[in-house]
């Protein structure tokens, strides 16, 4: 589905079958901020790996930005996974490599955005979440604490400059304090992309 000036309604559409019927469906309209609780860890993991891969599994159907993914050929399937961003713990930081290496590696690998830029964003993007961005920048993982990994790990999404980003479980490993704290990813990534979408997958509450 498009709109009237041809760019699509929605910036992912998700449907999982069982038993011949729609057991789990997503679906964000584009230029929006949305809220999902899928029903277990299976169906998040399997809707995680499907919009990281842009490819999903025999009983699955994704279109992101108004494209089939069954359909891509791997060229158009690599543009797309460019235009998609998830803040997920299945995709950690590097442990052998510092903050600035694991945040621009995307960047070097693809040659764009330029390397220049990326720092400027980076160092703009921590130190408006009260980082101290050289000396963040200079350590390893292990050497963060759970928000510090979460910041730079939404920082590395940032710079990418996602149309649609995707956060998953954001909350899980932190304390109520860092949570607040997270909470502002939301604000500032849509300053910096006003017309993205963004999406949080979590589970169900507890007791729900």
């Amino acid at each position: 589905m498009h709109t009237a000036s041809g760019t699509p309604a929605f910036a992912l559409r998700y449907t999982r079958k069982r038993d011949g019927r729609d057991e789990v469906t997503v679906s964000a309209s584009a230029s929006s901020v949305h809220r999902v609780r899928l029903p277990d860890h299976e169906a998040k993991t399997c809707f995680i790996n499907a919009v990281l891969d842009a490819r999903c599994g025999r009983d699955e159907e994704l279109e992101l930005f108004g494209e089939d993914v069954a359909r891509l050929k791997p060229a158009a399937r690599s543009r797309l996974r460019r235009r998609v961003g998830v803040l997920t713990p299945a995709v950690p930081l590097i442990s052998n490599l510092n903050v600035w290496e694991n945040i621009s590696l995307p960047a070097a690998y693809h040659g764009t955005p330029p390397l220049g830029q990326i720092a400027e964003a980076a160092r703009q993007a921590l130190a408006a979440l009260g980082a101290d961005p050289e000396r963040l920048l200079a350590r390893l993982p292990d050497e963060l604490g759970p928000f510090e990994r979460i910041l730079v790990e939404f920082t590395r999404l940032l710079v990418a400059a996602p149309e649609l980003a995707v956060f998953d479980a954001l909350g899980d490993a932190l304390d109520p304090a860092d949570h607040a704290r997270a909470a502002r990813f939301e604000a500032e990534y849509l300053v910096r992309h006003p017309a993205g979408t963004l999406l949080y997958v979590d589970l169900p509450e507890r007791g729900a």
